[in-house]
Order: structure tokens, then C-alpha cells, then sequence
């Protein structure tokens, strides 16, 4: 069946204790929901596994606390998500039962990270943000790097008088991106600091319909774009999307219904991804990756409502 749907997936359930693991891959059937925001919950993920029997389930539920989603096509899939199992739930749809998970990206130490510091007259912005970021115990991408003598963003956020920070790190990040303009991100592998501005990571994917592309691209008040295309697990925030598209809509916030040319236009674009949102359900129709862009980096159009285009 997997050959037949050009479709691939493999749940691995693990302990964060222990070297037990369990891999479930098709026939069973498998629904999620895997959402990245720039916002304070970060990488979240909604599994649903069906066709287990109870006694499965309970092993998955007392022995396991974390998940790792691989999906995409025959040949080509990567890393969805990687992260901590916060609540399961059992349930049943007609004859069917099903295990729902319901999942972070935050590990139980990482979420509880914790910056107790104060910095003295004279010290960078950057450096603060780098070392608040070192406590959270992941890897971390500042994009561009904080030091790259071709961009000086992170420098140019310059330096505080004396600054006390005793919170928890994840808020702090948000609070200081919050005053100085970047956005913080939890990804499978690592967390991504990345401006909100102009600056993007330099991995660039077209969009069209020749490549995947589901619909016509959702063009709002302002240089936004939703676009829905086939499964993409390596397209992550702060890449660019180039959308090519003959066909367009245009939301309600800027449409002139007596225009119709506004909706058979050509319409192409270059946009920051800023929220993703990668939804499956292996034996239906959806199989695909929503992704919300804007022009001028991954700074958020709060007028946009497209993310569940999906």
C-alpha cells in the first residue's frame, strides 16, 4: 500500500530513560498534524495511530514518553518531528480504536530551563541572546551567525546598560525578540534564531503547480501568501518559497468582487516561510504542507488567516 500511495512513514516511540523503542510503520493507519509557529508553544504535533489493540496501547502509554514522526515519499522523506509525548489518549472511531498523542517539541528539562543572570553596562545584545539560548541544552542556529562579517544584524542590536533577566529561557528569548525584532523557533534538531526582517536561512523552494502544488495560493492585505503543496519535510521556518502560480485568490481583506481579473491574474512571489504546518492521513486524501509566507521575512501578518489550508 505504501507503493501505491508513493507515501512513507515511521513512528518510533522511545524512552527518554531507556533503550527500549518501538517502530510502527504501514499498513497501520496514521493521521497527524505537525505545527511550527514563532510563538511561545513551539513544534507541537498531534499523532493519531489506529488499529492498535489495548494491550499495545497501554505499552505506549507506561512506557514511552517520547516520539519520532519520518514521513514524505518513496525515496524522498525526512524528520517531521522529534519530541516529547505529553499526553496520550485513547479513543475509538466506529469499530476502530486509536491512540492520540499529543506532543511537544520541549523535553521536560529543556521547557524548564531556567536564566537567572544580570549583565553589566556594555554587554551586546547577541552575546545575551547567545547565552540565554546555550542554556536550554539543544543545538542552536543564529541566522545569520551572530559574528558573520557579511551581515550585521545581530551586532547591530547593540548594547545594554545593565540588564537582569530571572525567568524561564524559552520566555526570555521571546521577550528580547519581542524588543529587538527576530523570532525563535523550535525545529526537530535544533532551535532557530532568525530575524524578522529580510534574512532567511538560504534554502530556497519553488512552489507550482509542477512541483506540488495543491490549489491556488491564498495572496492577503499585505505581501503574505498561504500556500498548501505536496509533503515537504525538509522545508522548514526562514526558508524562502518561490510561489509561481498562474491562478490566485485574493482574501476578502483586499478583494474587489467586481474585479474579476483579480482572480485569474498571474501571481508569483519570493516569501520567508514563517508557519508551517505538515498534515497526513495516510489511507485519505491529505498528504501535504501548508506554509505561510511574507515578503519581508518571517515576521507575522497578524491579518492572515490561512493556516489551516492544509
Amino acid at each position: 500500500m505504501t507503493l501505491l500511495y508513493g507515501r512513507y512513514y515511521e513512528v518510533k516511540l522511545y524512552s527518554s530513560t531507556s533503550g527500549e523503542y518501538l517502530k510502527i510503520t504501514a499498513p497501520v493507519q496514521i493521521q497527524f498534524r505537525v505545527s511550527y509557529y514563532p510563538y511561545a508553544v513551539k513544534g507541537t504535533a498531534e499523532i493519531t495511530l489506529y488499529g492498535l489493540n489495548m494491550a499495545s496501547m497501554d505499552q505506549i502509554i507506561s512506557k514511552y514518553d517520547r516520539v519520532k514522526l519520518v514521513a514524505g515519499y518513496v525515496g524522498g522523506y525526512d524528520t517531521l518531528f522529534d519530541g516529547n509525548v505529553f499526553t496520550p489518549s485513547k479513543g475509538k472511531y466506529g469499530a476502530d480504536q486509536y491512540l492520540l498523542l499529543y506532543c511537544s517539541m520541549f523535553g521536560r528539562d529543556e521547557s524548564l530551563a531556567h536564566t537567572n543572570t544580570t549583565w553589566g553596562a556594555g554587554t551586546r545584545v547577541c552575546d545575551i541572546v547567545s547565552e540565554i539560548a546555550s542554556s536550554l541544552g539543544v543545538p542552536v542556529t543564529f541566522v545569520p551567525p551572530v559574528d558573520s562579517t557579511e551581515n550585521t544584524f545581530w551586532p547591530s542590536l547593540g548594547r545594554v546598560q545593565r540588564l537582569s533577566i530571572s525567568e524561564r529561557s524559552y520566555r526570555a528569548l521571546d521577550n528580547l525578540g519581542d524588543s529587538h525584532g527576530f523570532f525563535v523557533y523550535r525545529l526537530a534538531d535544533r532551535v532557530l534564531i532568525i530575524p524578522g526582517t529580510a534574512h532567511g536561512s538560504g534554502v530556497v523552494h519553488e512552489i507550482s503547480a509542477e512541483n506540488g502544488m495543491e490549489g491556488s495560493p491564498l495572496f492577503t492585505t499585505g505581501p503574505t501568501v498561504n500556500v498548501v503543496t505536496r509533503l515537504n519535510p525538509k522545508l522548514c521556518p526562514g526558508d524562502e518559497i518561490v510561489v509561481k502560480s498562474r491562478y490566485s485568490v485574493v482574501s476578502a481583506q483586499g478583494a474587489n468582487t467586481m474585479d474579476q481579473t483579480q482572480f485569474t491574474q498571474t501571481k508569483s512571489g519570493r516569501y520567508y516561510a514563517s508557519s508551517i504546518i505538515h498534515v497526513g492521513d495516510f489511507y485519505g486524501e491529505t498528504w501535504s504542507t501548508s506554509v505561510q509566507g511574507f515578503v519581508n521575512g518571517v515576521n507575522h501578518n497578524p491579518v492572515t488567516t490561512g493556516d489551516d489550508n492544509g
